[in-house]
């Protein structure tokens, strides 16, 4: 039985099965090598600040060490090097003289520090700031902004006034507080000078050989946090493994997917095989094989089908984890890229699948095969389609349960206040939706295959209606060879109706609330001074033609019965105009003083309803109490609470300068002109900076379209595994159906016929997966989408011609696929066929 199981099937035929295991595999161990290429490559960038550092002192939140902290900490016995770090907000100026930040915090100046081997930065290009006028940038944002060597670059200082160095180096530096914001290099007494920086915001120390660490710990007084080099560079790991963390939940999701895919083929697959080596099994257990050596023979063929699949599937998780590497390392992702880490988990896991994976896809049909009876078995029968009226019943009801349970659970999702609940609970119940499918999926894809046939029969003739008459025969066969196409379909077609639902929805709501321009924000600064628009930059752009519309809105804290919210005001022309939102009850007309808005999803509502009163506490105790004029549909960034600017001017009274300034351009006014008057003013107010709504919107696209382009790239693995289970399936189909081909070829059906025969029969199982996976992603993407976005009216968005795409190049590689078995058919001798 041995010899049997390695020997006895014909190897070709099992090599799409082993196609399908070596890509399942490939992508896990690509994900697994990419996990700790990324995690080396972060752990190696974070590591710098650690680097050859045994005692660690870092400052509270908000606060500095003391100058004095150096000297104290090198009087500590056992310590041999002590060293400050001083790093301090001073913002980038580009060349075009606009601020540098990142989702709107400035960057950060560093001390270049007396002792090299200390250094929390590599030096990449040119050489370190050596005098007060010299400066080094990190490589990010050098790259971001086009600085090289030799440029003269700007920094904000605590003056706000902008101060000029010249570019003498690159260097390779993890952001301050592991951010991603601008990191410049400078002389402690430039950085003195430009911050006003007055004391470290780090201090590390080496200590001697064969002094522990701890115990120096242990003697260091300080009002920050001490901790040991290791204890330093473990919390730093744990920061830098936060960036990949979410992105590799991602990737392994897709990952399953894969996997799922690779298992529907795999068990269709070995279910016609053994279908069609039933007179070969019967042999066997008349010349007296038991039922448990039928079944080891199988499950031994698929564990060396397996181990054959996961040993070439290393290779090509190297390949995929080498792309993704370098995938990751672009700029709109910015992870590091470092060598490729092939360690042991990788490889077990890899082996381990491959044959798990293909041993547990193979178990049904191994069952199945140890079922037949031997005298049973000695005749040709095809792979039966559904088990019986009895078996048909039995899928109907789980099929029923499963979804009536989905649809009760994703209208509870669709109820949920809590979009991320809600999204979670409402693709719960799409599972057991697209479970249902599946199982139904032998029932309706017969008909599905008709439907799809009956108009192209009509005009192409009998190849179409053949291969509709085949496809229809053997439902159980097409739904499995669908299945795999079915599911990465629907992925992707959810996917996209998903990001166009949630574009088209943000823009509304965008447009609907800021029918504006440009908005004019103070850049995030450091201390407990509140940021804000200078006055004069409101006062002077009122009076600019350039624009016809100037709204300033001020916001800040007040406490509530509720808890702390955000209170903000309006210029009151700018009400209905500038500030326009989707009012769920009362009228936004009706705001005036003693009266308020307030968003519909604030805590400060449970209970209250238009006309009843909100009392609300500002700073220094000064309290207000206002009656709720409106509902507004979601909070924008005015406030929670909206009131007049006299009431707002009575709860906080100390308030001074404008939150936030939203601009309309005049009529005729062309884009470029607008920016450059905005930039001419803001010149002598460095720290106010413009965003650009059509700029922003562009860039929600561009985000959007990526998102969709790597999940499509992502799913595109599912979808080649889905097209190798449609080849194997229609070849394996051929093999069996010889006779038939040639009687068909004997009665005059042409070779170019019996090709396009075949050809529409895989066309048209493409296509009614593709349909039915299309139609379900639109589904329930638009609910997923419309649970994400709350009590927000939603706007359903259908990407047609995605859509579209998706189904005709599913319907095109389908016939691809089957390009090899029809011709391997229609080139078949018709009297060996028959005699066959």
């Amino acid at each position: 039985m041995r010899r049997t199981a390695l020997v006895g099937p014909r190897p070709r035929r099992l090599v799409p099965t082993a196609i399908a295991v070596v890509l399942a595999v490939g992508f896990v161990a690509g994900i697994m090598i990419f996990g700790a290429a990324t995690r080396a490559a972060l752990l190696d960038e974070y590591a710098r600040a650690a680097r050859n550092v045994d005692v660690a002192l870092t400052a509270a939140e908000g606060t500095r060490l003391p100058l004095s902290t150096v000297d104290d900490v090198g009087r500590v016995g056992g310590v041999t090097a002590v060293e400050g770090r001083m790093a301090e907000q001073a913002p980038l100026v580009d060349r075009q003289g606009r601020l540098v930040t990142e989702f709107g915090a400035p960057g950060h100046a560093v001390d270049v520090g007396d002792h090299p081997e200390l250094r929390p930065f590599d030096l990449r290009t040119g050489q370190v700031p050596q005098a007060d006028g010299e400066a080094a940038l990190d490589a990010r944002t050098a790259r971001r902004t086009g600085f090289r060597v030799g440029d003269t670059v700007a920094l904000v200082g605590a003056d706000e006034q902008r101060h000029e160095f010249r570019l003498v180096g690159i260097v390779d530096i993890t952001g301050v507080d592991g951010g991603n914001t601008s990191t410049v290099v400078l002389t402690r007494p430039a950085l003195v000078r430009l911050t006003g920086a007055t004391g470290y915001r780090e201090v590390v120390a080496v200590v001697a050989d064969g002094t522990v660490p701890s115990d120096v710990v242990s003697r260091v007084t300080t009002t920050g946090k001490v901790r040991t080099g290791d204890q330093l560079r473990r919390d730093l790991a744990r920061e830098a493994f936060g960036q990949i963390d979410g992105l590799l939940v991602g990737l392994q999701l897709f990952a399953a997917v894969a996997v799922l895919v690779a298992a529907l083929v795999i068990a269709n697959t070995f279910n016609i095989l053994l279908a069609q080596r039933m007179r070969e099994t019967a042999l066997l257990r008349c010349v007296g094989a038991t039922r448990a050596q039928v079944f080891r023979r199988v499950v031994a063929e698929a564990a060396a089908v397996g181990f054959a699949g996961a040993t070439l599937g290393i290779g090509v998780g190297l390949a995929i984890g080498f792309g993704l590497s370098r995938g990751a390392a672009l700029p709109g992702i910015g992870l590091p890229s470092g060598r490729l880490v092939v360690g042991v988990p990788p490889v077990l896991v890899a082996l381990l699948l491959g044959v798990v994976l293909t041993i547990v896809s193979a178990l049904v049909p191994a069952v199945r095969a140890t079922r037949v009876p031997p005298i049973a078995a000695l005749r040709v029968t095809p792979l039966g389609g559904g088990g019986g009226r009895r078996g048909r019943v039995v899928l109907v009801v789980v099929a029923a349960v499963l979804v009536l349970g989905g649809a009760a659970l994703t209208m509870v999702g669709l109820r949920t206040g809590d979009p991320q609940t809600a999204m979670a609970i409402v693709m719960a119940g799409g599972s057991c939706v697209f479970l249902a499918v599946l199982l139904l999926s032998p029932l309706f894809i017969g008909p599905l295959v008709s439907a799809l046939g009956w108009l192209p029969g009509l005009f192409v003739g009998v190849p179409v209606r053949l291969a509709a008459a085949n496809a229809r025969r053997n439902p159980g066969r097409t739904a499995a060879t669908t299945a795999a196409l079915l599911v990465g379909v629907a992925l992707m077609a959810g996917g996209s109706t998903i990001a166009a639902t949630v574009n088209r929805t943000a823009e509304a709501q965008l447009n609907l609330a800021f029918p504006v321009d440009y908005l004019l924000t103070p850049a995030v600064t450091s201390g407990d001074r509140t940021a804000t628009v200078p006055p004069s930059v409101t006062a002077g752009l009122r009076t600019d033609p350039t624009f016809e519309l100037v709204a300033a809105v001020r916001h800040d804290t007040a406490k509530t019965s509720s808890g702390a919210l955000r209170v903000g005001t309006i210029d009151e022309a700018a009400i209905g105009t500038a500030y326009r939102p989707a009012v769920t009850a009362g009228r936004l007309a009706d705001l005036r003083p003693g009266t308020a808005v307030v968003s519909s999803g604030s805590d400060v509502l449970v209970g209250r309803r238009v006309g009843d009163q909100l009392r609300l506490t500002g700073g220094g105790g000064r309290t207000i109490t206002v009656t709720v004029a409106a509902t507004v549909q979601s909070a924008t960034l005015v406030g929670d609470v909206v009131i007049t600017g006299a009431d707002f001017g009575t709860l906080f009274p100390a308030a001074a300068g404008d939150s936030l300034v939203m601009l309309r351009t005049a009529t005729g006014v062309s884009a470029v002109t607008a920016r450059d008057r905005l930039d001419t003013v803001l010149a002598t107010h460095p720290l106010v900076q413009v965003d650009d709504l059509a700029e922003f919107r562009d860039a929600r696209n561009a985000a959007i379209d990526q998102i969709v382009a790597v999940i499509a790239v992502l799913l595109a693995l599912a979808l080649i595994i889905a097209l190798v289970g449609i080849a194997n399936t229609l070849a394996l189909s051929v093999l069996e159906r010889t006779r038939e081909s040639a009687l068909l070829r004997a009665l005059g059906l042409t070779r170019g016929q019996l090709r396009a025969t075949l050809l529409a029969e895989a066309l048209l199982m493409a296509a009614a997966g593709a349909v039915v996976g299309v139609t379900f992603g639109l589904v329930y993407g638009w609910l997923t989408a419309d649970a994400a976005f709350g009590d927000v009216d939603t706007k359903v968005a259908i990407p047609v011609g995605q859509l579209a795409a998706f189904v005709g190049l599913a319907a095109l590689a389908g016939a691809l696929a089957a390009v090899l078995p029809s011709r391997r058919a229609a080139n078949a001798a018709v009297v060996v066929a028959l005699a066959d």
